[in-house]
């Protein structure tokens, strides 16, 4: 179930009291949801934490919270940091709003995945993915989006656990790509 409400402007993707809350400017967004479970990662300058849900509809879909230490940040833009972490082909950018994106991943072997991503800050990063077609263009039509590109037909979605977490986060990725590496107002840049 969706609820609407209105609220301050800003953005925000964050998992509360068993509900995903989406905000985007003045729109408030709330998707209840299941927990099923988690996984936490350390890679010493950076941490994951990643929930497995299940939406009213049945359909599961992982929440990501991924924040770097206080002495590093991401180096790369959003959509380069969310390709790399889901070894994708490319990223289509569905939605647009300051800080708040939604978008289909091209996941390596062509198939498409619905990622919502949040990244305010250089520290912080978080994301939803998995949600369908219909999920997303109901949370489109909920934010009044005039200016957005049609989903992709076929997206993957998510019913087992097994499986499910699809980002592919890993020291090369984090130390030597240099997802995250030391605060630039710390070197002088």
């Amino acid at each position: 179930m969706l609820a609407f409400l209105t609220g301050c402007s800003t953005t925000d993707l964050s998992y509360k009291n068993n509900k995903l809350v989406l905000q985007v400017n003045d729109k408030y967004l709330q998707v209840d949801s299941r927990y099923i479970n988690n996984r936490m990662n350390n890679f010493g300058t950076l941490f994951i934490d990643q929930k497995l849900l299940q939406l009213s509809e049945g359909n599961m879909v992982v929440y990501e919270k991924a924040r770097t230490d206080d002495m590093n940040e991401f180096y790369y833009p959003t959509i380069d940091t969310i390709k790399i972490v889901f070894d994708a082909r490319y990223v289509r950018v569905v939605y647009f709003s300051s800080s708040f994106y939604i978008t289909q991943v091209i996941l390596a072997d062509g198939r498409p995945l619905n990622v919502i991503v949040e990244q305010l800050e250089d520290q912080s990063l978080n994301m939803v993915y998995g949600m369908t077609n219909k999920q997303i263009n109901n949370l489109l039509n909920q934010l009044d989006s005039q200016e957005r590109i049609p989903v992709e037909q076929q997206v993957i979605t998510l019913d087992r656990q097994q499986g499910a977490i699809l980002s592919r986060w890993t020291t090369y990725k984090v130390n030597i790509m240099q997802l995250v590496g030391p605060k630039r107002d710390l070197m002088g840049l």
